[in-house]
């Protein structure tokens, strides 16, 4: 309730009720993560089996693959609404609210940083130990409320609290990390190696297409629209298999491409 409907309240009390119709908006732009989050409804139930039978391999290798790959679904998603959020915004609605763009995105990139938890928490709520976990975790989620508060007490703009929940939901994760470090055993090097450092280096990757898209294409339009989403979609993908997937993820996606084929050919 804090969390959430807090910050509405204080946005309503410091900015006035328009401010609360565009982060309104801008919440549904989180219904992209639906998809994501169906692939993770698959696994969690892997994560929890693997970590009962005392296999602490395999268990962390599921995390790890589950984390990189809901952020590169939920990423490939995302990125051309991220693009292209006015000429989205004008096709739905044609007039919004002030802030309304920037939030749309913020709430995409609260999202991404988001969903690299969930399979820590699947893996943290399968120890059954929770007590003290929930309350660090929770107490920290906690602090979106007062730090949200104090910022638009000084007089920061209003995107300065989906900012700050951006920070709090990294804080989080980091957090996680140690303590299944101290209930399973679990890396916290190894995780921001095998799984942080690669989305980061796939995110970086992804940019530079839809980037220089946007520079070779200055006018809004359906063309740009229809380029954007075509660049994003390849370019992230492209960046997802080349940068983000490991040499035996790459040999099982050629492998299932190759079955794909064989199927197409004998229709």
């Amino acid at each position: 309730l804090l969390k959430d409907q807090g910050v509405n309240v204080l946005l309503n009390i410091f900015i006035g009720p328009v401010i609360n119709a565009a982060r309104g908006i801008a919440s549904s732009a989180s219904a992209v993560t639906a998809f994501a989050n169906n692939f993770m409804t698959a696994l969690n139930p892997q994560i929890i089996k693997s970590y009962a039978s005392d296999d602490k391999e395999y268990t962390f290798s599921l995390v790890e693959r589950g984390s990189r790959f809901s952020f590169f679904i939920l990423l490939i998603l995302a990125m051309p609404i991220l693009f292209e959020t006015e000429f989205i915004l004008e096709i739905w609605l044609k007039q919004y609210p002030d802030h309304t763009p920037n939030f749309v995105r913020l709430t995409l990139v609260l999202a991404l940083c988001d969903i690299l938890s969930n399979t820590l928490i699947t893996l943290a709520n399968a120890t059954g130990k929770i007590r003290n976990y929930q309350l660090a975790v929770g107490g920290m989620l906690l602090m979106n409320f007062p730090i949200s508060y104090i910022c638009l007490k000084l007089g920061f703009p209003p995107e300065s609290t989906f900012a700050t929940s951006i920070f709090i939901s990294v804080c989080c994760m980091f957090l996680r990390l140690a303590f299944l470090q101290r209930m399973v055993g679990y890396s916290v090097v190894g995780y921001l190696k095998r799984v942080y450092s690669k989305v980061l280096m796939v995110v970086l990757c992804a940019l530079v297409m839809p980037m220089l898209t946007m520079m070779a294409i200055s006018s809004d339009g359906w063309l740009r629209f229809i380029v954007i989403c075509l660049v994003c979609v390849g370019g992230t993908m492209a960046a997802t298999y080349i940068v983000g997937c490991t040499n035996t993820e790459k040999k099982y996606i050629c492998n299932k491409i190759s079955v794909l084929k064989d199927k197409l050919v004998h229709v």
